[in-house]
């Protein structure tokens, strides 16, 4: 049974690395950027979320080792760039871009940005401020992990395959390498936006990871995205579940969390999951409001429908649906109306 084990984890490592996938290297707009600590040094492995103008999550990335990330192969618009400093004491906080690409031919917007983190307030002040919670240690073989720091260090390059493949080979060196399984699952859990047999592959990465290391809130989180994705609704359930009790200041492990109890028709627990993440995100999230708008539809509830849509477009008047979503909030209104009156 373990060798059947074995034999599939290895087909998967094997099985999207034949190609560079250069679509996303070859962004026609782009934003990249650093992200630094408060005292002005680069911060490694924060989580950087793509917003759209809808407050919808495009994709989520990690930073380098050098605190940098980038965003490609998008169109012209306006986006928001999201820190998820999960784990830590700083703050979550976010930062607009707006793309537009205007000259003719191959020309390009690649916007550069600098993000500064800030502590919460009570969290002490000073170099050893942020907190990471839970350490899981490994001894690990001295092979595995310079394939590992070779395939972190490549992919900061942008050299995809190469980084991959550095990464398969460090879990194929030491089969129960916590950091390796975390980091290529997240990789191909991220180009699962484009390639479901990535996020298959991520699957099986990161269940290993979570298995490992029960407490690691980063593959428990994947975990439960990509199980999300892939329609496996009540194991993606659990596995939210258990990353909002890892780390329960996630605003997005219940966002999440509401959206799979949503799907179940779960619209109670749904509204309480969603609840949740709007008390973390101080009710500033477009996307917690347009989720609850919709639970709220669904339950017939119309007036509450009605005000969640209005409150997103206090956050987001420039959404390119606003006037569409208005006739929304109308019909809604007009519905709740009428069913007071009768």
């Amino acid at each position: 049974m373990r060798k059947c084990a074995q034999l599939l984890l290895a087909l998967v490592l094997g099985l999207l690395l034949t190609s560079s996938h250069e679509t996303f290297a070859q962004a026609r707009n782009e934003i990249s950027g650093t992200v630094f600590s408060e005292l002005g040094r680069p911060v490694a492995d924060i989580y950087i979320e793509l917003v759209s103008d809808l407050g919808t999550s495009l994709t989520r990335i990690r930073t380098n080792p050098s605190g940098r990330f980038t965003f490609g192969g998008l169109t012209n618009g306006t986006y928001r760039v999201r820190i998820l400093p999960y784990g830590t004491e700083y703050k979550e906080q976010t930062q607009e871009v707006t793309l537009a690409n205007i000259s003719s031919g191959n020309g390009s917007d690649r916007q550069q940005i600098e993000i500064y983190l800030r502590l919460n307030e009570r969290a002490k002040s000073g170099p050893f401020a942020i907190v990471t919670g839970v350490v899981f240690a490994q001894d690990v073989p001295r092979e595995a992990q310079k394939l590992y720091e070779d395939g972190v260090r490549y992919l900061a390059e942008k050299r995809e395959t190469e980084g991959l493949v550095n990464l398969k080979k460090a879990i194929e060196a030491f089969p129960s390498y916590y950091a390796a399984l975390d980091r290529l699952g997240g990789e191909y859990a991220v180009r699962g936006n484009t390639d479901r047999s990535y996020l298959e592959a991520s699957l099986i990465l990161l269940a290993k990871a979570s298995e490992i290391n029960p407490k690691g809130f980063s593959s428990v989180f994947d975990l439960g995205l990509v199980q999300y994705q892939l329609g496996l609704n009540s194991d993606a359930i659990e596995s939210l579940r258990r990353a909002t009790t890892l780390y329960g200041k996630a605003a997005d492990a219940y966002l999440w969390l509401g959206k799979a109890l949503k799907r179940a028709a779960t619209f109670d627990q749904a509204e309480a999951a969603f609840k949740r993440a709007n008390e973390l995100t101080k009710g500033k999230s477009a996307e917690v409001h347009w989720q609850t708008a919709g639970l709220y539809h669904d339950m017939k509830r119309y007036k509450e429908a009605a005000d969640e849509f209005e409150l997103f477009l206090k956050i987001q008047p420039d959404s390119k649906d606003a006037d569409k979503i208005k006739e929304r909030i109308r019909q809604l209104r007009e519905k709740a109306a009428k069913e007071q009156s009768e």
